[in-house]
């Protein structure tokens, strides 16, 4: 499959039969052409990974449908658009891709999906949000919510799409930490970098010898081959 890099927490995978479009909010989008069918997903309702002007991709040729998690207002959403919701904890199979949800540490769900033969996880914003500003107690419970939820997962993860933002400080990497200790991670993709990229590298170095790949972004659109 080949997969781009739209910015922040925007990606495009394309496989031999499907097309899934991760929390688009607007920009440059360029799709293949032909008539392969496109799962558009939004992991929650923050404008930084949901925008209406997604539904615009449903007048494109070939089959459209948005995979929405069940915090985004309905009201939103036009009649004439096909729609699955999926809140936490809950299965769905659609062209072949089959879909499970875990419960965000913030808002909405994240994404685990079987594609052929690989296993794919898309965070959202499920992460080990670990604040200087927040008390003690609300650091535990995070750190808590987000291991259980970790336990949910898959062994093996041939790619994961995992937030690691910046304006954490020095626990920017705690979720991908967390995450590569307990689950055998291929690729690693870092994302939700608000455009410093330069975290991808730093990121790289510290799990080293923990995951079998961290890609390195930058802030430009990129495609590359996943084997």
């Amino acid at each position: 499959m080949n997969c781009t890099y739209l910015g922040h927490s925007t990606f495009l995978l394309e496989t031999e039969e499907v097309l899934l479009l991760f929390d688009y909010t607007g920009g440059p989008l360029n799709l293949p052409d032909g008539k392969k069918s496109l799962l558009v997903f939004a992991s929650h309702r923050h404008g930084d990974h949901f925008s209406d002007a997604i539904f615009s991709l449903a007048q494109r040729e070939g089959k459209t449908v948005f995979i929405l998690s069940s915090d985004i207002a309905t009201h939103l959403v036009p009649a004439h658009v096909q729609v699955r919701w999926m809140g936490p904890y809950e299965e769905l199979t659609i062209e072949n891709v089959a879909l499970r949800t875990l419960k965000s540490t913030d808002e909405g769900v994240a994404f685990v999906l079987q594609v052929g033969e690989k296993t794919l996880y898309y965070a959202g914003d499920l992460n080990h949000w670990h604040w200087e500003g927040e008390s003690e107690a609300y650091n535990k419970q995070m750190q808590h919510d987000y291991h259980t939820e970790l336990r949910l997962l898959p062994s093996k993860l041939d790619l994961a799409f995992v937030p690691v933002d910046p304006r954490l400080g020095r626990f920017y990497s705690l979720g991908a930490k967390d995450l590569a200790t307990r689950v055998t991670v291929k690729t690693l993709v870092p994302m939700h970098f608000w455009k410093d990229s330069s975290v991808c590298a730093k990121l790289a170095k510290e799990l080293d010898l923990l995951v079998g790949e961290v890609v390195l972004l930058t802030n430009d659109i990129t495609t590359w081959r996943i084997q």
